[in-house]
């Protein structure tokens, strides 16, 4: 397999072909959060009146950030530990989400022409390894920080899903040492995340499925596939 790596929101709008986004810290762990707890839908938008506009049309449950922080008429943050203590209020919901990296990363390959398409964290690793086996060629996008900046993290899910592909168990060792990265330290200090945000990120391999992209009716949804 031909694997190529880029970085950030200007590279992802220009993907064509098979591809996975990765956002570590924290949208798409958070997605595997949503998609654990049951949602009916998972829709992803890039920007906050989009995400809004698309809420009402469908009364779904609106979840992301903006610069980190939930915005005051969000239903839930872009925060796994939060979704996981409040699944009871999602599950069997349509949930609409949009982040600052992420979500924008993913939406801008997909209008580029990035198919099949795959969104994954540490906690998706070798399911997204196995689902994307078969391609000939790969282009693996780290949104990084606010889709600008380089994050570490997203730097070494992609490591491991490239190990993975090449049949190479994970080094727990990687992701030890992501706790000392400045993103983990932001992360485990801001006011604006939920205070189990940061294990729950590094918790690898933590669910079964992969998060394929699929669009239909005008949207963009996350679906499970295991």
């Amino acid at each position: 397999m031909l694997i190529r790596r880029v970085h950030g929101l200007d590279a992802a709008g220009q993907v064509r072909g098979p591809a996975i986004v990765i956002d570590t810290f924290r949208a798409f762990t958070t997605a595997a959060f949503l998609l654990d707890a049951g949602v009916d839908r998972l829709l992803l938008a890039t920007e906050l009146d989009e995400a809004r506009a698309l809420a009402h049309d469908l009364d779904a449950v609106l979840c992301g950030e903006d610069g980190g922080r939930r915005p005051d008429d969000f239903d839930l943050g872009n925060a796994p530990g939060e979704v996981r203590a409040a699944g009871h209020r999602v599950r069997g919901r349509t949930v609409v989400m949009r982040s600052t990296a992420g979500t924008r990363c993913l939406v801008g390959a997909h209008r580029a022409g990035a198919r099949p398409l795959w969104a994954a964290s540490l906690v998706v690793v070798s399911a997204t390894a196995r689902a994307v086996a078969d391609n000939a060629r790969l282009t693996i996008v780290s949104a990084g920080r606010s889709g600008v900046e380089p994050a570490p993290e997203d730097d070494v899910t992609g490591d491991l899903i490239v190990a993975r592909l090449e049949g190479r168990p994970i080094d727990p060792r990687a992701v030890a040492e992501l706790r000392d990265a400045v993103t983990a330290r932001r992360l485990a200090t801001a006011d604006w995340a939920h205070p189990d945000d940061l294990d729950l990120c590094l918790d690898v391999d933590r669910f079964p499925f992969a998060m394929e992209a699929r669009s239909g009716d005008g949207t963009i949804e996350l679906v499970a596939v295991r």
